[in-house]
């Protein structure tokens, strides 16, 4: 009796890991099919950001010409403000006839 008992009980533990294993694997399989469905709304969610990365550096390079071109019409005026021989009239037509901030891009244009 002692070991049909003991070969109950072996079996019974058998019947538990084997139940545990099939357990892990499903929960292995619904947590991979979790990750897999929340992967995709977060690859498209990259690709929007990337795009939106690609936008705003454009957009930098635009501004910094936009910058470059304000600055130097700045100087050019500076400089023929504090000329020695400036006069009001020469002034004015420079500022009212040249285009203003033309950035590097702008003045091939």
């Amino acid at each position: 009796m002692g070991a049909l008992g003991g070969a109950v009980g072996a079996a019974g533990g058998l019947a538990v890991i084997a139940s545990r294993k099939k357990i892990r694997a499903e929960a292995a399989d619904v947590l991979t099919d979790t990750a897999l469905t929340l992967l995709e709304p977060l690859k498209v969610r990259v690709h929007e950001l990337e795009a939106e990365v690609k936008t705003t550096r454009d957009n930098m390079v635009e501004l910094s010409d936009s910058v470059s071109g304000l600055t130097a019409t700045l100087r050019r005026w500076r400089a023929a403000i504090l000329h020695p021989d400036a006069k009001v009239e020469a002034l004015r037509r420079m500022v009212t006839t040249e285009p203003v901030g033309a950035g590097s891009r702008d003045q091939g244009q």
